[in-house]
């Protein structure tokens, strides 16, 4: 099963890293929007995803919803520092199966929540699961969309 976020797709900033931004509230260029994209909590995390997906924010989706450490890597050793390219692969994953299944996940999921660790899993969907991951104080998706 191909990874949801390749979702690059779950923001504490690597220093150095291509995204790093000084002021900590834009990555690449994207401007940090917790109101309308709150991520406090993993459920928020998830819930935040899914409402970047549908109003089609996928640049917001990737620098501040996916995994910083994953995104960082992939930005930079993948596409050559060409967060756009990024962008791009992660919209061409989240096709209509993968988005109706992480509403089926964020709606009628099963949650494990630890300190730094959510994983969200569900009766009807055995193959998949939904990893999160906490640094700082905010939640992220993980690319893994396959069970542990």
């Amino acid at each position: 099963m191909r990874p949801l976020l390749a979702l690059a797709l779950s923001l504490t900033l690597i220093p150095g890293a291509p995204g790093r931004s000084d002021d900590k509230t834009s990555r690449y260029g994207v401007a940090l929007d917790t109101k309308t994209y709150p991520q406090s909590t993993a459920k928020e995390a998830l819930a935040s995803a899914i409402k970047a997906i549908e109003a089609k924010k996928f640049s917001y989706l990737v620098a501040h919803l996916a995994d910083p450490y994953f995104v960082d890597d992939r930005v930079k050793r993948i596409y050559g520092g060409k967060f756009d390219e990024q962008v791009d692969d992660t919209k061409a994953r989240l096709d209509p199966v993968i988005v109706k299944q992480l509403k089926r996940f964020a709606k009628e999921g099963e949650w494990e929540v630890e300190k730094t660790t959510a994983t969200v899993t569900h009766k009807d969907l055995k193959d998949r699961v939904v990893h999160l991951t906490k640094k700082g104080d905010r939640w992220y998706l993980e690319h893994n969309f396959s069970p542990k």
